[in-house]
């Protein structure tokens, strides 16, 4: 074995139950298949079967490929199986029941499933039947709400409901996880008019709704259906009902399991990965770093690795793997200052493998344009090379990467940005590009039918909701039948109209709706209407139901979208053109194909959240808006949400191989900004446009 000493100590302890702790660039991945290997050959007389478990395919690819191509395993190839824990989950129930089961988990699907499969059981229940009738929006969110009690842990078939649902909440505040029942169950529920608010207490007042819950959980059963994560759910479900008193025969057994990036895991992938190891009587080995742990908002916790004695009622042996092989020196040093600042986590010493050093480097800006264009002028650089090298903006949120996107586009410069698609991409979006539209061409003559539906597009965003059908029908006809010449022509037959408007008296329905679009077309710059459509369009801002179908509602780009358009002045058109081409580019970008490989990932420059980055590794990385209230962001407030942001940041900073950019700014939208305490905690201040290698 070529390894190290500290991966030598876990392959080949004596140790059934292990916690492998392996920062990125250790060598978890040979490490893993090592310790197989070793174990394998320790009991020749009794075969040793390995059940190893990733959390992403591309994992497990990676695992699959070289157990498939290293020599050096060929001898347990037969004895490995590596796999998904939603995947594996399907292929046992599938071979469990006698029906074939339909797994769904598109939007679409999950919309039929409630309109027809579920409407016999939701009709029943007042409080769903009164949610849904007529709103069939909602038919979504629905099953989503379904799956994540699932996920958080709850169990449908629990007799004394009241009891074990506070018990578990409980539990959950105990592990810092009553955030994520807050946002994916709570708060949902409540937009629904889920929630009855008669009731003064937590479990009161989602009582009526578990007991739907339950009854929906058996009906999509009992008819072979299944969601995402019934995979893992009816599992272990059915695992522990049929090895409650006994363990999988042999052959069919594992005599080990492993779980890779165990920081990831939810209460859901906890309770199946406790049950497999009961129902195998098997050994369990854990890997991951807690310093890694960044998915807090879909339900993980770092407690699951910091203390798996409290969840598994074993004792655990813990092993670190020591070198870094990835990182260079002075990426590693100031990284591990960094998160030494998180008081919950395992203390662990890395030395790194390297003795090279990246080149450090903060650049400060007066503005948000200014460091857009000198991030134009390093992705030039990165693509007129010879030899291409990677280059990747790391974003903490989806909005900030906006004003690149169309800077890029319009010079001509190609990037890969599959993650981070969505808000341009997005219907709101769309309908934000028709009112900029409508405001560059308020006085020309056009198509009637054009203007009327520029118009609509404006009527239909200034509420949070728009138009009910039937209102929207009869002032779309009135509209037509008046013939408006122009956009402001349009304005101004629209308030000779008699109707109502959501049911209002003609007065006051008409001027709530044409107060606000003519304030939108007094804009004289882009950057005025911008601000002007923020100001004035209500069905344009953030907002938590409307996330679900349409990703611009969760953090609407106002902001960086109103900073970059200052550079146009009142050139509209411009503006717009160079929007339609970044939108244009990103739809050319789409792989609706999830097997097969998208053909601009090796592109030099990558754009991309921080939560993208884990995993990834560039020879440049750019930490954009290295400002206080972005890292961290301004909204955490808790100390489980500070360490999260720090761990978050300590990911995105340990992606680079040679260079990293911390840019900053002084102001944004009128507003001074500080420079993100990482800096000092990592020993990085007092560097800006300055190279640091110490």
């Amino acid at each position: 074995m070529n390894v190290d000493i500290s991966q030598k100590e876990f392959i080949e302890t004596s140790f059934e139950n292990i916690r492998l702790l392996a920062p990125a660039g250790s060598g978890k991945t040979l490490s893993i298949l090592w310790r197989c290997k070793y174990l394998f050959e320790k009991y020749p007389e009794k075969p040793q079967r390995f059940l190893i478990f990733t959390f992403t395919r591309v994992a497990r690819d990676e695992l699959f490929d070289r157990l498939s191509n290293d020599v050096n395993f060929a001898c347990i190839r037969k004895n490995v199986k590596i796999d998904t824990l939603n995947r594996w989950g399907f292929n046992y129930l599938r071979k469990s029941i006698e029906s074939n089961l339909a797994l769904k988990t598109t939007s679409k699907e999950h919309y039929a499933l409630v309109k027809h499969n579920l409407r016999p059981i939701w009709t029943k229940h007042e409080i769903v039947n009164k949610s849904l009738g007529g709103k069939q929006k909602r038919y979504t969110k629905l099953i989503e709400i379904i799956d994540a009690l699932k996920t958080t842990g709850f169990r449908h078939d629990i007799q004394d409901i009241s009891h074990e649902f506070m018990k578990h909440m409980e539990w959950l505040n105990a592990n810092d996880l009553s955030r994520y029942y807050e946002a994916n169950i709570e708060k949902p529920l409540q937009e629904l008019d889920l929630l009855d608010t008669a009731e003064n207490t937590q479990f009161k007042k989602i009582e009526k709704f578990l007991f739907f819950w339950k009854q929906a959980c058996e009906h999509l059963w009992e008819n072979a259906i299944i969601t995402f994560d019934d995979q893992k759910y009816w599992t272990y479900l059915k695992l522990q009902e049929k090895y409650s008193n006994s363990v999988f025969p042999e052959p069919s057994r594992y005599h080990h399991i492993m779980v890779d990036e165990f920081q990831d895991i939810n209460p859901l992938d906890l309770l199946l990965i406790k049950e497999l190891v009961s129902a195998n009587n098997s050994s369990l080995t854990i890997v991951g770093d807690d310093d890694q742990a960044i998915y807090e908002w879909r339900g993980t916790s770092p407690k699951f690795i910091l203390y798996p004695e409290k969840f598994f009622d074993k004792e655990f042996q813990t092993y670190t793997l020591g070198t870094n092989y990835r990182s260079p020196s002075n990426i590693l040093r100031h990284s591990q200052r960094l998160i030494w600042h998180n008081k919950h986590r395992f203390l662990k010493e890395i030395k790194a493998f390297k003795s090279d050093n990246a080149e450090i480097v903060h650049e400060s800006f007066g503005t948000h344009g200014e460091s857009t264009e000198f991030l134009l002028e390093i992705a030039k650089n990165a693509n007129d090379e010879a030899v291409h090298k990677s280059l990747a903006v790391l974003a903490r949120k989806k909005s900030q990467l906006i004003p690149l996107e169309i800077t890029l586009t319009s010079n001509d410069i190609p990037f890969y940005a599959k993650e981070d698609l969505n808000v341009l991409l997005s219907d709101a979006f769309s309908d934000l590009k028709t009112i900029l539209e409508a405001i560059a061409s308020k006085n020309d003559r056009r198509n009637t039918n054009d203007i009327v539906n520029s118009f609509m597009s404006c009527i239909n965003k200034v509420k949070y909701f728009p138009l009910p059908t039937v209102e929207s029908k009869q002032l779309y006809s009135f509209l037509l039948s008046q013939r408006p010449k122009s956009f402001t022509d349009c304005l101004g037959k629209f308030q000779l109209y008699t109707g109502k408007l959501r049911s209002q008296s003609k007065e006051n329905s008409i001027l709530e709706y044409a107060l606000p679009i003519a304030k939108i077309l007094e804009s004289k710059t882009v950057q005025d209407a911008i601000d002007e459509i923020e100001n004035q369009m209500d069905g344009l801002q953030k907002h938590y139901g409307k996330a679900e179908d349409d990703i611009f509602y969760k953090d609407p780009p106002f902001l960086y979208l109103s900073e970059y358009a200052a550079r146009y002045g009142n050139k509209f058109y411009d503006f717009i053109d160079h929007v339609e081409a970044a939108i244009s580019q990103m739809s050319s970008n789409i792989n609706t194909d999830e097997d097969s490989i998208d053909k601009d990932i090796n592109l030099p420059v990558h754009l991309m959240t921080a939560l993208r980055a884990k995993g990834k590794e560039f020879d440049t990385v750019v930490i954009l808006d290295a400002n206080d209230g972005m890292w961290p962001i301004k909204f955490a407030t808790t100390e489980p949400e500070l360490e999260q942001e720090r761990r978050l940041f300590y990911v995105a900073v340990t992606r680079t191989r040679k260079k990293i950019i911390f840019v900053s700014v002084d102001t944004l939208h009128g507003n001074n900004l500080l420079v993100t305490p990482y800096l000092n905690e990592m020993g990085l201040s007092g560097i800006i446009k300055n190279t640091q290698n110490a």
